[in-house]
């Protein structure tokens, strides 16, 4: 039997295995330079449009209902502007509609372009509220009444925001709990406490006589109150015609 020495040739497989592993070399990196451009692109992107938004619609027209109106707490919402804004900062704005509600705003720019914003504003204040019904006459301490923000188009035109202006003060008329209180409803003179040094004026046959007395209860300017002159000791009623003086009916 003959043995077949001869060694076989396996060049050409090794050299396509080569060839392979190259092609898979290449792939690779190809797949990985592609990554990096789009990385670097999506870098470039994202910064080009942080340049162009340097500035905002909302931020602005926050700054200028902030300087231009008395509002405690403004409220910007829905706001419709042009995409392409650029980088320069408005140089004014104007209201075209509103500035409460869906309003439209002008915004002018250096080079004379003018764009139109749209957006909602609400605008809120702090006002005084009263915690439970209160009669008539009633004299206003500080328990009786509270802080709350309301919407400015919901609130009334004379509506009431110090409390320190209205503590001590009288109710012209009776009022509801959780009611915003008015300066209508308020007698704003100031109360006169009760031991209160006062001159009572009394006329009598034509003469006005003059003596010191003293309040024997609280009240408000126009109203009657009681009184003790102090040199006779007689009490007397007389009408608050202000903070110092009793006019004494006879």
């Amino acid at each position: 039997m003959k043995i077949d020495y001869r060694v076989q040739n396996t060049e050409p497989a090794y050299r396509t295995g080569r060839l392979r592993a190259q092609n898979s070399d290449n792939i690779l990196q190809g797949i990985v330079l592609l990554s990096v451009v789009c990385v670097l692109t999506s870098v470039f992107l994202h910064l080009s449009s942080c340049k162009a938004a340097a500035w905002t619609p909302d931020d602005e027209l926050r700054s200028y209902l902030s300087d231009n109106y008395p509002w405690e707490e403004i409220e910007v919402s829905n706001v419709q502007a042009p995409e392409n804004l650029g980088e320069e900062n408005p140089e004014s704005i104007q209201v075209v509609k509103g500035p409460l509600g869906r309003a439209i705003f002008s915004f002018m720019f250096s080079d004379n372009e003018r764009i139109l914003v749209r957006a909602d504003i609400r605008a809120y204040g702090q006002v005084i509220m009263s915690r439970r019904p209160f009669q008539k006459r009633h004299v206003i301490e500080e328990e009786d009444i509270y802080l709350a923000k309301m919407d400015i188009r919901k609130m009334p035109r004379n509506v009431l925001k110090d409390p320190e202006k209205i503590i001590g003060k009288t109710l012209k008329r009776s009022i509801n709990a959780n009611m915003a209180i008015e300066e209508g409803m308020i007698e704003m003179y100031q109360l006169v406490e009760r031991g209160r040094r006062v001159i009572l004026l009394m006329s009598h046959e034509g003469m006005i006589i003059r003596a010191d007395g003293k309040t024997k209860e609280k009240g408000y300017v126009g109203m009657t109150v009681r009184a003790i002159n102090s040199s006779s000791k007689k009490i007397v009623s007389g009408v608050l015609i202000d903070e110092n003086t009793v006019k004494v009916d006879l």
